[in-house]
């Protein structure tokens, strides 16, 4: 019996070598050759709260100032101050780096990993940048969740405080390290349009 389980063991640990040589020579390969089929969760949905890693405006990608300047547009449309337009910012540079993701966290998706399962809307809704700024706002006449402008006293809350008082994140501090990064956003962009 220790015979057969010793011949096992080696055969396994053969198999798990080889396997090993085979997939470093596959990460090795062009990259165009790996296929991102075959590489699992490599979707933009793993980089939330990763990118950026900087404070400064001039490292956002174009997608990232575009959706800031979203989100400023439906707060400016709705006559809501630039607090209410950085706390909102702050929210999606925390949650999704300002990308509209198309997964997250169970089904969390879009700009505010807004959950379909809770009430924010279908996954089509909450990855429409307007809408899920809206809801965040509070001010989608779709939305049934409360948003900022339905929490007694956002306007006296630290930003982040405000920001979770919407969100129910399980990180709550982690929003106020994004206050001068959407301060200097929502500064920058008053010259959008607003978006009712």
């Amino acid at each position: 019996m220790k015979l057969v389980r010793k011949f096992a063991v080696t055969a396994l640990s053969a198999a798990v070598i080889a396997g090993g040589v085979s997939m470093a020579t596959a990460a090795s390969a062009e990259p165009a050759a790996v296929s991102k089929e075959a590489a699992p969760f490599t979707s933009k949905a793993l980089d939330g709260g990763k990118v950026p890693n900087t404070q400064d405006a001039t490292q956002l990608t174009q997608e990232q100032i575009d959706n800031a300047r979203t989100i400023i547009a439906v707060g400016k449309g709705a006559d809501l101050s630039t607090q209410a337009q950085k706390i909102a910012v702050m929210t999606a540079l925390q949650e999704s780096s300002l990308y509209n993701l198309d997964g997250g966290d169970r089904d969390s998706a879009g700009l505010f990993q807004q959950r379909p399962s809770m009430g924010w809307g279908t996954l089509a809704q909450v990855t429409d940048p307007v809408y899920a700024s809206k809801s965040f706002y509070g001010v989608n006449p779709e939305g049934s969740n409360l948003g900022l402008i339905q929490i007694e006293g956002w306007e006296t809350m630290v930003p982040g405080a405000a920001a979770q008082a919407v969100q129910g994140s399980a990180f709550p501090a982690e929003y106020d390290k994004w206050d001068p990064l959407a301060t200097e956003l929502v500064n920058g962009n008053q010259d959008v349009a607003p978006i009712s």
